[in-house]
Order: structure tokens, then C-alpha cells, then sequence
């Protein structure tokens, strides 16, 4: 196909202020790169931070991580790779790795199976996608192969959007709690990230409980396919909430608890629902840091884990899973003319799920 000189995307210009939609040129790619017709792109909290200025992201930027399209031009290195037009990718944030930093050297990932690349989600020198470069809200974005992945076929471009960061932020969570599939897992706030999660959690075996202080979440826990619904939705504004939840996980409480907001007393709350030396995996980014108390901690030995969005051979692995599984995602969809409030949308205390923008 074609590829015009120009293209029109949605540009954050000034924090706090709504989107633009501006013309500007169509980005050119390197080696590596590939070129990706936008399909649909997600909205998530990390967006709303750099609206707010949190990350003093450049303006004027396009906006959005999310992205999911088509192959329309290769560099060289990723047709060696065996990329090809006419693919149907999902692309994570991270890019271009420079391969020579701590982090670069220090952590690796498998890239086929014998051989190790850098993990570019620890590089000091990377560029992320709708947070310090240019992202999806547009026709055309810039993905880097070592960071993309293939879609299953069938996947719909405003399903596999939120995957590749709600997604991708929860599969990692998951893999990070590290706890057998026949324990009890709590997800904690059944938003755009939760809903996905509950999904994951139930697919991998886990006894799963949704848990969530607004009805629109505890209704969409109850909304995912049948097969991957949770056994059990608590409101957590409930008197007897803590114990309900220990009472159905038993042996003291939860393996595991992943918490999907940044509100840092509901994180702090989610140590008491766990059994001894349990794992909490804390995915909200607040601005002003988590706080815990002590004596959970300490008395439990419990732990607190770390968990950044999954790499490329775990993202690939989720997309086979979404594919043999049916994990669906609640979208709101909305054309890239209309997406200028965005922001404003996305504070909506009775949104539900992931706010989808299709082009």
C-alpha cells in the first residue's frame, strides 16, 4: 500500500489541556523498526499521568502506548528478522534499546531458544511510546520489533489494544506473584487492568476473587466470559470484606493479591487479606509512593513485588493464552475526531473498562 507523507493524530500540546488533532508527517523508521497502520489504540492511567505533566513528558506529543495495527514497511535488521508486511501486530511500549547500558547488560531475555538479547524494558537510554516519544493515537506509529508481537487471528485490533499494556501489565503481575494454580489469587480493582486479570487468573487455575468498592467494576467482573468469571465478587467497602475474602481463600488468607489501582490505603489494606509469607504485587504508580504497615509485613513475612509490564517472549505467551482461552476486554469505542476529551472521559467515576480509540 501506499504510504502518504502525512497523517493525522491526536497530540497532547500542553498539560492539562485536551488533545489536539493535528496533521504531521508520517514518522520514518530505522533497522529495526517497523511501521504499523494504526488499527486501535487504548487509553490507560499512565496516560492520564503524562496529561497531567507527572513524567514532563515533551510537548507536543502524540498520546497513547496501546497501539495495535498492520505492517506496512520494515527496516532491514527486522526483515532479517522474518517481519513482513501485511502482519498484524500488537506493540509494546519500550524502544530501541541501546544495548550497552547497566541495565542493558545486566538483564537479558530469550530470544529464541538459545541465544539472549537485551531486555529493553531496563535500558537507561530507551524511548517509550505516548510517554517520552510519539505513540498511537495516530494513523501511522513507529514499533520496534524486539518489543512486538504477533496477533492470533481472529483477535479484533480494539481487543488486542488493551493487552498491550492492561494485558501485559497483569500477565506480568501474575508471573511475578509466582504462586501454584491451585491457590487462592484476589485481583483488587476490576477496571481496565482487573477485568483482564480476573480472566488470566481464573484461565491459569487460580481461585479467584474480584474485589472492588464501585458497582460498575463488581457488575464488569461478573461481565467476562462465563469460563473466566471469578467464584467470588466482593464490595470492599463491605463491613465484613476482609473476612469474607479470607473465609474463601481459607488457610489464612490469599496466596497472592494483585492490586490494579494506585490508591496507596486500598494497597496498604490488600497485606491483611493475605496467608502467611503471601505476595502482594502492587501495579498502580501513585505519585507520593505506597505505604505499608510493618507489623503485616513483618509478622506474616510477607512479600512485596515489584512487577513492570511483561516482556516480548511473556506477551507473546498471553496472546496464545487470550487466543485458546476467549479473554475479552469491555471497550468503549471511539473515532480518533472525537477522542480530544479523552482525559476528561477517562475521570468518568462510572466508566467501565478500557476506553478504546479506532481508526
Amino acid at each position: 500500500m501506499a504510504i502518504p507523507k502525512t497523517m493525522k493524530a491526536l497530540r497532547l500540546v500542553k498539560y492539562g489541556s485536551p488533545y489536539k488533532l493535528d496533521e504531521i508527517p508520517v514518522p520514518t523508521i530505522t533497522d529495526n523498526d517497523l511501521l504499523i497502520k494504526v488499527g486501535a489504540a487504548g487509553f490507560c492511567h499512565t496516560d492520564y499521568q503524562v496529561y497531567k505533566g507527572t513524567y514532563e513528558s515533551p510537548c507536543p506529543m502524540t498520546a497513547s502506548h496501546e497501539p495495535a495495527g498492520t505492517i506496512v514497511a520494515i527496516g532491514k535488521t527486522a526483515a532479517a528478522a522474518g517481519w513482513k508486511t501485511g502482519q498484524r501486530i500488537g506493540m509494546l511500549n519500550f524502544r530501541h534499546g541501546c544495548r550497552e547500558c547497566e541495565g542493558c547488560r545486566n538483564v537479558k531475555v530469550k530470544q529464541g531458544a538459545n541465544s539472549e538479547c537485551p531486555d529493553i524494558r531496563f535500558c537507561e537510554k530507551k524511548d517509550m511510546a505516548g510517554v517520552t516519544a510519539d505513540g498511537g493515537f495516530a494513523e501511522y506509529v513507529v514499533a520496534d520489533a524486539d518489543t512486538t508481537v504477533l496477533l492470533p487471528n481472529g483477535l479484533e485490533f480494539e481487543q488486542a489494544a488493551p493487552l498491550m499494556c492492561a494485558g501485559a501489565t497483569v500477565w506480568g503481575g501474575l508471573d511475578a506473584a509466582d504462586v501454584e494454580p491451585s491457590l487462592p489469587i484476589g485481583i483488587i480493582g476490576i477496571g481496565g487492568l482487573g477485568s483482564l486479570a480476573v480472566q488470566f487468573a481464573v484461565g491459569r487455575g487460580h481461585p479467584t476473587v474480584a474485589i472492588d468498592n464501585r458497582p460498575e467494576g463488581r457488575h464488569l467482573a461478573n461481565e467476562v466470559p462465563e469460563h473466566l468469571r471469578p467464584q467470588k465478587v466482593i464490595d470492599s467497602t463491605s463491613p465484613n470484606a476482609t473476612q469474607e475474602i479470607i473465609s474463601f481463600a481459607g488457610d489464612g488468607g490469599l496466596a497472592a493479591v494483585i492490586v490494579c489501582t494506585d490508591n496507596v490505603k486500598v494497597t496498604e489494606w490488600s497485606l491483611k487479606l493475605l496467608r502467611p509469607r503471601g505476595v502482594c504485587v502492587p501495579l498502580g504508580l501513585p505519585e507520593d509512593g505506597f505505604k505499608f504497615s510493618a507489623f503485616d509485613l513483618v509478622f506474616k513475612e510477607l512479600r512485596v513485588r515489584g512487577s513492570l509490564v511483561c516482556n516480548q517472549p511473556q506477551a507473546s505467551e498471553m496472546m496464545k493464552f487470550v487466543a485458546e482461552k476467549g479473554v475479552r476486554s469491555y471497550v468503549t469505542r471511539i473515532g480518533l475526531e472525537e477522542a480530544v476529551d479523552l482525559p476528561e472521559r477517562y475521570m468518568d467515576p462510572h466508566l467501565k473498562g478500557r476506553l478504546v480509540v479506532v481508526l
